[in-house]
């Protein structure tokens, strides 16, 4: 059995000796048939005549972005632009602190003496001295003319006729009877400007004042305001009184 194994691994080894001797064999033969190949066709090639050029193949692909370069020598310097146009108004600014006082300055000449008689003059006061009792609700004509300078008042439809236009002032006062309501107005061309109210047990007294600028021809009077709020009362001592004057005339 032994004798059988070593016979078996010399004859393998050959075996296999051979199989690459043979391979060897065949790669020479391969790289010298190649070797004449070359040969030949250079030969060949350099005999031959130029061929036709090809077409241009397509642009490639952009190639990387280079390095930054070095910064260039400082440039001399232009010549002045044109100005350019204007630009918007600006916001105004904050108001500034006060300035110091400044010097008096010298005392004016003398004015010319001024006079009162060139100067337009109305004025008015009325009273009732009896007892009006229910006035009806229209303007209250008051009984007694204690004052009516320039007589713009007239008795007969108790009302105020504006002559010199300017600035006036008017005030009323009024007492109720006992247990009695009242409401007393100022009125201007049909329209109430003010008025006064009082009401409760016993006997009550009530006034009110108002300034009015004036045209010529305005009326102004009193009256009572219904029928629920006109229960006057007066007598000697002139509890109900209406009266006005021209505070300065219109220039």
């Amino acid at each position: 059995m032994i004798d059988f194994l070593r016979r078996f691994r010399k004859i393998f080894r050959f075996k296999m000796y051979l199989a690459i001797a043979i391979q060897l064999s065949i790669f020479c033969i391969i790289q010298a048939a190649n070797l004449d190949e070359d040969k030949a066709c250079g030969d060949c090639c350099a005999a031959g005549t130029h061929g036709i050029p090809g077409t241009h193949g397509a642009p490639g692909a952009p190639g990387p972005i280079g390095l930054k370069g070095d910064i260039g020598v400082k440039g001399e310097k232009g010549n002045q632009g044109i100005d350019g146009k204007d630009g918007l108004e600006g916001k105004i600014g904050p108001i500034g602190l006060t300035g110091a006082t400044g010097e008096k300055g010298e005392r004016g000449e003398k004015g010319e003496q001024g006079t009162l008689n060139n100067q337009p003059k109305s004025a008015f006061s009325v009273a009732f001295r009896n007892n009006p009792g229910r006035h009806p609700i229209s303007p209250m004509k008051y009984t007694t003319i204690i004052t009516n300078v320039g007589s713009h008042y007239n008795a007969e439809t108790g009302k105020f006729v504006c002559q010199h236009p300017g600035t006036y002032v008017f005030q009323f006062a009024s007492g109720s009877s006992n247990n009695g309501n009242i409401v007393t107005q100022i009125m201007k061309n049909g329209q109430r400007v003010v008025s006064a109210f009082e009401s409760g047990p016993g006997s009550k007294s009530i006034g009110n004042t108002v300034v009015l600028d004036l045209v010529a021809n305005d009326e102004v009077w009193t009256q009572p305001l219904s029928t629920n709020y006109n229960y006057y009362n007066s007598n000697t001592n002139a509890f109900c009184t209406f009266s006005g004057f021209l505070l300065y005339a219109t220039a």
